[in-house]
């Protein structure tokens, strides 16, 4: 394994030291420039706001005075139109005078809905200040050194008549976005001021102004601002009104964002940025101020700072280097190399006591005062190993001794301490291991005798439990036999009984079916008796009918010719009651006849029906003695069964007891071997009396091995 290059723990102790330091003077610079850049930055965003605002105060009274003029202007109009003065030309003087008298304003104007100044709209079709509609829309504007009239145009068009659609259709005051408007031949960016005149909650009018707004960019753009800054001014929609970059002018910028926001210009690169709205009076969506700060000039002071700072620290950390490595060095790596030289000596062997410095350090004193412990030690380890040495010397001789077998070896020498217990102990367990093998030899005689009796009586038992075992298995293959017959005999009755329930279910079945004959022929005799009443009934009406019928004819036959066809009518029924009462007679007696014969059949029927009876109660007899008699077999099949077990059983166990007699009989072979093994190995040693003599082998008669 390559080895780890060291370094001095001095040298470990000042790098470290030196590492330490530097991380904190570094996260503590690093702090510091952090708040100097927050402090900066926090400064920052509050010159941003300040100057902001001024910015926005300025450009809001730039607007107040327009604002102010064109209010005046549409409450002269107004208050004309009160005082019922709806002549057109004075409302035109209104606005020319306005205009004459505000330089900054480039056009006055005002638009009205159709008919709504006078209702005269159609008498000022094309008219100066009208259109082709003949509504009043005059348009007063600079003219080179002079003021001109026009009508407006496009004024009823959404975008290009924004400038009145979004007054008219709000009724609130309203900043037209900047556009480009061609004045004397000059492209002027420009805003419109329109302000609504309501009636009855209506707007029926817009009065307005035109205004360049070219003086308030210059204004804007003579603005110096600190750290370089910029000044940027958008209209209510978010269009370019002011802008270093002239071809941003009139388009899209970004929507105002919370004060103090970091973003990215693509001319001053990472800037603050504070946005200030510009709030007009009466008006809804207000203009906003910009002013973006360069965050390099706004942090350029607190780099500055920060770089002295870092040059400082770099100055602390190297003083505090060199003091730590110094102090270090003199403290701890000195005294510790000192230290490292005398255990050098100490693990070669040299256990005199050193020159040694005054320390300044409880740790260097303290390994220094477990330095001479471990020497102490090493002195005292050095002693016990000298009489360690003469221990195992003693040892080794005896032990030597007793490999050879002689067991009246003893340590005589005399040790020191502890050693001494081991001699004692030793002398002892030589004693006891000769009196032991002594004892050991006489009783191996005695188990080679006793091996050699249990090994004949082994022999002589196995072959009487392999004659059992035969007889055993005689008796089971005997009793299986049997068990199978009484097993049969069980079957055949369970057999029987069954055949006897079936046919004792068919009796009670044919039982059932004859009383029901039974039942079926009472219906039929009581059916009879009540045919027997009702052909009576019917022989009782033919006898009436026949008496009418003679009544009838006799009627008839008083009647003369008058009678003649009813007679005839009346015999035809008499012969017809004659025949009927005949019928019932004949019927009447069969029916009589039919009665008796069933009467006979019943009573036949119910003999039938009794004899069933007493064959069921014989055959219950039977089935009771057949399902005794199964019952019987069937217990004695279940006994021969268990006796059939229990003599396999014992079989088995006949069987295993002469497997354990012919393992019991090798065993004792094989103790009679050991114990003429044990004699001879007895006889290896010696003890003070005499050698241990090795007994004589004996004969073994060979084992018998047992059928199973």
């Amino acid at each position: 394994m390559e080895k780890t290059s060291l370094k001095s723990l001095a040298a470990l102790l000042g790098t470290r030291g030196a590492i330490a330091v530097a991380c904190f003077v570094t996260i503590g610079s690093g702090a510091t420039g952090v708040m100097l850049e927050l402090s900066a930055k926090s400064r920052a965003r509050e010159t941003g706001a300040i100057v902001a605002d001024r910015v926005a105060a300025d450009i809001r009274g730039e607007f107040e005075r327009p604002i102010g003029t064109v209010s005046g202007m549409r409450d002269a109009i107004v208050a004309s139109r009160r005082q019922h003065v709806v002549d057109r030309q004075t409302h035109n003087m209104i606005m020319r005078t306005t205009l004459n008298e505000t330089p900054e304003l480039l056009a006055t104007w005002t638009a009205w809905e159709p008919n709504a100044f006078d209702g005269r709209d159609g008498g000022f079709i094309n008219t100066p200040g009208h259109d082709r509609t003949g509504r009043f829309v005059p348009y007063w504007h600079r003219a080179g050194t002079g003021i001109a009239l026009a009508p407006l145009e496009d004024y009823d068009k959404p975008g290009a008549g924004d400038y009145y659609l979004l007054a008219q259709r709000s009724g609130k005051p309203v900043m037209v976005e900047p556009y480009d408007y061609a004045v004397d031949g000059k492209t002027v960016l420009m805003t419109s001021i329109a302000l609504p005149v309501i009636e009855n909650g209506r707007a029926i009018a817009v009065v307005g102004a035109d205004m360049a707004l070219s003086d308030l960019q210059k204004r804007i753009g003579a603005l110096k601002l600190p750290f370089g800054g910029d000044v940027k001014l958008l209209s209510g929609g978010n269009s370019y009104v002011y802008n270093a970059d002239k071809a941003l002018l009139g388009k899209k910028g970004e929507a105002p964002q919370e004060e103090g926001t970091t973003v990215s210009d693509p001319v001053l690169g990472k800037v603050i940025r504070v946005d200030r709205p510009v709030v007009l009076n009466g008006f809804e969506t207000p203009w906003t101020v910009r002013i973006d700060l360069p965050v390099s000039a706004v942090l350029a002071d607190a780099r500055e700072a920060e770089l002295v700072l870092l040059l400082t620290a770099l100055l602390m950390i190297g003083g505090l280097v060199l003091v730590i490595r110094m102090t270090a060095t003199r403290v701890v790596g000195q005294p510790m190399h000192a230290l490292a030289d005398e255990m050098k000596s100490l693990a070669s062997g040299d256990l005199s006591d050193p020159q040694r410095e005054v320390t300044q350090a409880i740790e260097i004193d303290q390994i220094r005062e477990a330095v001479n412990v471990f020497r102490e030690n090493a002195r005292e380890k050095r002693r016990a190993d000298e009489e360690q040495q003469r221990v195992v010397a003693a040892l080794a001789g005896n032990l030597q001794r007793l490999a050879e077998g002689d067991l009246s070896t003893r340590i005589d020498a005399t040790f020191s301490g502890s050693y001494e217990q081991i001699k004692t102990d030793f002398n002892a367990a030589m004693t006891r291991l000769e009196n032991a093998l002594s004892a050991v030899s006489g009783s191996v005689r005695d188990v080679r005798y006793g091996s050699e009796e249990i090994n004949t009586a082994s022999d002589d038992l196995a072959q009487r439990t392999e004659q059992q075992a035969a007889g055993l298995e005689e008796m089971a293959a005997a009793m299986t036999e049997i068990t199978s017959g009484v097993r049969r005999t069980a079957g055949a009755a369970a057999k029987a009984s069954e055949v006897v329930g079936d046919s004792k279910r068919d009796i009670e079945e044919g039982g059932v079916v004859i009383r029901r004959a039974i039942d079926a022929m009472s219906g039929i005799e009581t059916a009879s008796r009540e045919i027997s009443d009702i052909i009576s009934v019917i022989d009782g009406i033919a006898f009436q009918t026949n008496l009418l019928a003679l009544n009838a004819g006799v009627e008839a036959a008083r009647a003369g010719e008058a009678g003649k066809g009813f007679a005839v009518v009346a015999s035809e029924v008499r012969a017809l009651a004659q025949r009927s009462s005949d019928a019932a007679r004949d019927i009447k007696a069969k029916i009589n006849a039919s009665s008796s014969q069933v009467r006979s059949g019943v009573e036949l029927v119910g003999e039938m029906n009794l004899a069933l009876d007493r064959i069921v109660g014989r055959i219950e007899e039977i089935s009771g003695l057949a399902n005794e008699i199964a019952t019987s077999a069937e217990q004695q099949s279940t006994s021969l069964t268990e006796v059939n077990g229990a003599v396999g059983q014992m079989n088995d166990f006949t069987q295993q007891n002469a497997a354990m007699v012919e393992e019991s009989t090798a065993a004792a072979r094989n103790l009679a071997g050991q114990a003429s093994s044990l004699a001879e190995l007895v006889a290896q040693f010696r003890t003070s009396d005499a050698p241990i003599a090795a007994p004589a082998r004996s004969g073994r008669r060979p084992a018998m091995r047992l059928a199973s």
